[in-house]
C-alpha cells in the first residue's frame, strides 16, 4: 500500500512538472484572452475581478463597474496569480500593493483611473488603553511625515534593492514600558512579509521605530487578513498594521491612527501580449528555478520545517487527548447514565454540527477572547473536542457489534464487569474500530490546514507565506502536499502496527484466561 501511494506521488510530481513547463505559453494565452486592450474601468463591465478577502476592494469595484463578478482569495498573491493565468480579467487592490508587484511583474499594468482614494493606518481597540496607545502612535507618525522619514521608509520598501529592505531587531528592544503585541498578515508585501525567517515590511518598520522611540518591545503575531480586525476588537493584540484601509464602517469597531501611507484603490490588468514568442522553459530548468526560490533562497526551507513541526504537534496532541477524552466519556456513558448521556449528546451536537474553522474561531475569539493563550493551544483544544466526539461514536459502534452473550459468559467465569469490558469486549471491538480510527486520523491531519485563521503558523500557512514571496504556486503547493502525505502515512502506519498487535487471533489463550482457574468445577 505504501509503495502504491509513493508511485502515485511521483506521477503527480511529474504531471505538475509538465504543467510548470507549459506555464509560459499558458500565461501568454491568458494575456491574449484576458486583459488585452483594456484601458479603462468601463471595459471591465461583466468581468471577473480578483480581490483579497477582507479588503474593501470588492465593494468599490461593484459600485464603479457594472455587473462585475467578484472572486475572493485569501492572499494578494493568489489574486495576482488568478489575473496572470486568465481566471480573472482584473485584480483590484491597494495602489501600493500593485505598485510593488509591478517591480517584478512587467506584464501587469495599473489603470490610470482610481476606484477611490484611500489611506492606510494602524488600528487599535476601542478601549482606554487603546485610545492612549493610538494617540501616542499617531503623534509619532505625524513626526515621521514632518521630518521626511516617511518618504525615506517608502524609498526603502518600494526599491528593488533587497539589501536595504530590513528592519531593526524589534524583539530585542528594551521593554522599559512593556511589550506590545502587533498582528499582521505576512502575505502582503511590501507592507508585511517574511524574509530570512522574520516578519518585516513597511508597516513593521514603522511599528518598530515607534516601539524603539517609546520604550516598548515589539512582538509580531501573524494571521490571515480577514481575522485581524477581530483580533484587535477582542484584545488578542495591542494593535494591528497590515495595509489596512481607513473606512467609516471600520471606525465603528476600531480606532485608526494617523495614516502612514496615502494612496488609493486601483485596478490592475495584463498588458497586451507581446508579439515575440515567450522564452521556452525546459522541464528541469523550471524545476531547478522553482526549487531554489522555494527552499534555498532566504533559507525558506526553515519555514516549511517550522510549519511541519507545528502541524505535527497539533495533530499528535489532538489525537492523544481526543482519544483519552472520547474513551473517558464513553466509559461514563457505557451503562446508560441519563445525565452523562444527555450532556454528551448535546456536546456532540454542538461540536459536530459546525465547521471546524468556525469552532476554532469561536474558541479563540469568544471562549478564550479575554485570555492570553497561544493559538496552538486553542487549536489542540478544538481538534481534541472534534476527535474526542469521533472516538466516542466509534467506541459506541464497535462495542455494539459484540454479542450480549459475551458478557453473560464472562460473568459465568467470574469476571467482574470492568474486567469483562477490558479483557473480553474491548479486544473484540478494536478490530471493528481501528480501520475507521485510522481514517479519522488522516482526516484530522488534513483539517489542521485551517488553523491559520487563529494566528497559527502551520504548514499550509507557511506555504502561503512562501508563495507571497515567490509569486508562483507550483513548488510551495507541491511541498505542502508531499509533507501532508508523509505525515498521514507515518501516523497511519503507527495505527496499522497497533491494529496488528490487538488482533484477537494473535492473542494467546493463557492471556485471555489469565486469572481464571480452568480446573475449577464450580
Amino acid at each position: 500500500m505504501a509503495g502504491k501511494r509513493f508511485r502515485c506521488l511521483l506521477i503527480c510530481l511529474f504531471l505538475f512538472g509538465m504543467v510548470l513547463t507549459a506555464a509560459p505559453a499558458a500565461s501568454a494565452e491568458a494575456r491574449t484572452n484576458g486583459g488585452k486592450g483594456i484601458a479603462s474601468l468601463d471595459e471591465l463591465a461583466g468581468a471577473d475581478i480578483a480581490v483579497q478577502t477582507g479588503m474593501i476592494c470588492d465593494v468599490l469595484a461593484q459600485q464603479r463597474i457594472e455587473n462585475v463578478k467578484i472572486q475572493y482569495y485569501n492572499a494578494q498573491t493568489d489574486a495576482l496569480i488568478a489575473l496572470e493565468t486568465g481566471k480573472a480579467r482584473g485584480w483590484c487592490c491597494d495602489e501600493p500593493v500593485a505598485r510593488y508587484m509591478g517591480l517584478t511583474h512587467p506584464d501587469v499594468v495599473v489603470l490610470e483611473e482610481e476606484l477611490a482614494e484611500s489611506d492606510l493606518a494602524a488600528v487599535f481597540p476601542k478601549t482606554e488603553k487603546g485610545q492612549k496607545l493610538r494617540d501616542q502612535y499617531s503623534a509619532f507618525v505625524d513626526g515621521l511625515w514632518a521630518d521626511g522619514t516617511m518618504a525615506a521608509i517608502d524609498a526603502v520598501w518600494f526599491s528593488t534593492d533587497e539589501e536595504k529592505r530590513t528592519v531593526l531587531d524589534y524583539s530585542a528592544l528594551p521593554d522599559t514600558n512593556g511589550t506590545l503585541i502587533m498582528t499582521t498578515d505576512t502575505t502582503i508585501p511590501p507592507f508585511s512579509f517574511v524574509k530570512d525567517g522574520r516578519p518585516m515590511g513597511y508597516d513593521i518598520d514603522v511599528a518598530a521605530r515607534f516601539c524603539q522611540a517609546n520604550g516598548y518591545r515589539l512582538q509580531v503575531v501573524q494571521m490571515s487578513f480577514d481575522s485581524i480586525l477581530a483580533a484587535v476588537q477582542t484584545g488578542k493584540c495591542d494593535f494591528a498594521a497590515s495595509s489596512i484601509t481607513i473606512t467609516d464602517e471600520r471606525k465603528e469597531s476600531v480606532l485608526f491612527s494617523t495614516p502612514d501611507y496615502r494612496g488609493g484603490v486601483v485596478m490592475a490588468v495584463l498588458k497586451e501580449a507581446s508579439a515575440a514568442a515567450p522564452e521556452k522553459t525546459t522541464f528541469w530548468s523550471g524545476i531547478a528555478s522553482s526549487f531554489e526560490k522555494t527552499f534555498l533562497r532566504e533559507d525558506r526551507w526553515r519555514l516549511f520545517a517550522d510549519g511541519t513541526l507545528t502541524s505535527l504537534i497539533i495533530a499528535v496532541l489532538s489525537i492523544l487527548l481526543g482519544t483519552l477524552l472520547g474513551f473517558g466519556v464513553y466509559m461514563m456513558c457505557r451503562k446508560g447514565n441519563p445525565l452523562a448521556n444527555g450532556v454528551t449528546r448535546f456536546c456532540m451536537w454542538i461540536v459536530q454540527g459546525m465547521p471546524v474553522v468556525v469552532l476554532l474561531m469561536i474558541l479563540y475569539y469568544i471562549v478564550f477572547g479575554s485570555v492570553s493563550v497561544s493559538g496552538v493551544i486553542v487549536a489542540v483544544a478544538g481538534f481534541t473536542l472534534t476527535f474526542g466526539s469521533t472516538v466516542f461514536s466509534l467506541l459506541k459502534m464497535g462495542v455494539g457489534t459484540i454479542d450480549r452473550g459475551q458478557y453473560e459468559a464472562s460473568f459465568t467465569l467470574g469476571f467482574s464487569d470492568r474486567t469483562t469490558f477490558y479483557r473480553i469486549i474491548l479486544p473484540q471491538a478494536l478490530p471493528h474500530i481501528l480501520p475507521a480510527y485510522k481514517s479519522e486520523i488522516v482526516t484530522l491531519i488534513k483539517a489542521t490546514a485551517v488553523v491559520g485563521y487563529i494566528a497559527v503558523q502551520d504548514l499550509t500557512k507557511m506555504g502561503d507565506i512562501v508563495r507571497s514571496r515567490t509569486y508562483e504556486a507550483f513548488f510551495p503547493l507541491i511541498a505542502v502536499t508531499v509533507i501532508y502525505f508523509l505525515l498521514e502515512g507515518l501516523l497511519a502506519f503507527l495505527v496499522s502496527r497497533i491494529q496488528i498487535r490487538v488482533n484477537p487471533k494473535r492473542r494467546k489463550a493463557e492471556d485471555i484466561l489469565k486469572g481464571v482457574n480452568p480446573d475449577d468445577k464450580n
